[in-house]
């Protein structure tokens, strides 16, 4: 199945047409960053802060990635079984040797494989941020560890509407209304939401430390449920706290607590309901191969 799928994604212009315009977006971003900041910096004070434009280059790159890979995966992905119905060959699979397990696999290691392609592909992009300084390796490779876990957390949303939708339209269209609600929608919540949670904090008495504890962890698992407040949140932390793993979060003279980075908490989160998803859409499989 993943033999036969990549034969027929590789097979035709697509492939290689939104590869190369992926790629172009990306150096044009990155080629207006740099040239814009590099004139704007220049005078009697002397040459840009290449460590700061280093770090602006990994972020804006680091972002427009995350967006592609949310809106490129399901693409992929929410046809892989409807689109079978469609053509009238789902029935076709069926009466073969392959397994529910090995048909939901096949059509989504296919798909990864392709989106692996390009996050790969981006890598010197970042790199270049790498060599003007301000980034270490660690944050290249939490960065990369980030968009892995996007893509097969969307492919695995995109899969599981196309097993349960009965046209591809169906799938495409609330696969995509899911990644918008998680990549934009639940940012702009939780930046509404933490603000309203704050003015009513701070208009009663302190509470105990065990009440402000559990209030951290449930403002680092809120912000860690989407890509884009997960990425700035962890690049927040590591500005502030010097750490890309965890920090302790002082409550009071006397007590702290262990708060991990967001990257970590959104790495849990995702790959849970990624194998959470799969698993339904296996069963779901499963279920028609019986009917």
């Amino acid at each position: 199945m993943l033999i036969k799928e990549l034969r027929g994604r590789m097979r035709g212009a697509r492939a290689f047409v939104v590869l190369t315009a992926y790629l172009l977006l990306l150096i044009c971003f990155t080629s207006i960053v740099y040239y814009a900041y590099t004139a704007s910096s220049r005078g009697p004070g002397g040459g840009p802060d290449m460590a700061y434009l280093g770090k602006t280059i990994f972020a804006i790159v680091a972002i427009i990635e995350i967006f592609m890979v949310t809106f490129i995966t399901p693409a992929f992905t929410a046809g892989a079984i409807s689109g079978e119905r469609e053509r009238q060959t789902y029935e076709v699979l069926r009466t073969t040797l392959l397994s529910a397990r090995k048909l939901v696999f096949g059509k989504l290691s296919s798909a990864l494989t392709y989106m692996f392609l390009l996050i790969l592909a981006a890598v010197p992009l970042q790199s270049l941020a790498f060599v003007l300084g301000g980034v270490v390796i660690e944050e290249l490779a939490v960065a990369l560890i980030v968009l892995l876990v996007t893509a097969f957390a969307f492919a695995a949303i995109g899969m599981v509407f196309s097993a349960f939708a009965r046209t591809t339209l169906v799938a495409t269209v609330l696969t995509y209304v899911v990644a918008l609600l998680l990549t934009i929608g639940l940012p702009l919540l939780m930046l509404v939401g933490i603000g309203l949670m704050n003015a009513l904090w701070y208009n009663y008495d302190p509470p105990t430390w065990i009440i402000e504890a559990i209030f951290m962890y449930l403002i680092v698992f809120i912000v860690s449920l989407s890509p884009i407040s997960t990425a700035i949140g962890t690049e927040i932390m590591l500005e502030q706290e010097n750490s890309i793993l965890y920090f302790w979060h002082s409550i009071d003279s006397s007590h702290r607590v262990l708060v991990p980075s967001f990257w970590i908490m959104y790495v849990v989160i995702y790959v849970v309901i990624a194998l959470f998803l799969l698993l339904v859409t296996v069963l779901k499989v499963r279920r028609q191969e019986i009917k």
